[in-house]
């Protein structure tokens, strides 16, 4: 593995993680591309029946994998500031705050109640960022706790989206500690 997947989060794996997935789905469409069969007639195979469908079932599934990969790299950013900050004892507004917390819960706390709270109140600019993402972590939870029940998210969630916003979050909040770990 290349230096960009030992990163736990920030660009360089959101890069990572975008190449993987366009990997993925140039292979999943070569894989069901139509061409010569491998047996001894000379005449070429076509699609047999149900084979677009399981493409575009593989698709799908490929974009929500893809889609929580980017989800966990943001959560993973967020987490790692929040160590940092403390760690540092960083006397910004936001960074103070956090210690505060720090020594009510220690290590954890939660990423949307605690630290997308104080980056809306404290940072110019990630009101607006912090409720894309808020909209975002609905579907990542309705991703990662079984996908049993319509979401109602408000919009339509897909990799190309997450990975936008996810890269505008990298290049538009100072997260600090990010590429550190």
């Amino acid at each position: 593995m290349g230096e960009a997947a030992d990163s736990v989060s920030g660009l360089s794996s959101l890069r990572w993680a975008a190449q993987y997935h366009y990997d993925v789905v140039r292979s999943l469409h070569q894989y069901f591309k139509p061409g010569p069969t491998q047996s001894t007639t000379s005449h070429a195979t076509f699609p047999k029946p149900g084979e677009g469908v399981q493409l575009a079932a593989y698709m799908k599934e490929t974009d929500l994998r893809s889609s929580l990969a980017i989800l966990t790299s943001i959560e993973a950013a967020f987490q790692l500031d929040y160590q940092y900050r403390c760690r540092q004892r960083l006397e910004d507004d936001l960074s103070l705050l956090f210690r505060s917390r720090y020594r009510q819960e220690q290590s954890f706390v939660s990423l949307e109640k605690v630290i997308f709270d104080a980056w809306s109140n404290y940072e110019t600019g990630a009101p607006r960022l912090i409720a894309e993402l808020r909209g975002a972590f609905r579907y990542r939870h309705w991703l990662a706790h079984g996908r049993y029940w319509p979401p109602k998210l408000g919009r339509r969630y897909d990799f190309e989206y997450l990975y936008r916003l996810a890269y505008l979050v990298f290049l538009t909040l100072p997260l600090n500690g990010v590429d550190e770990a």
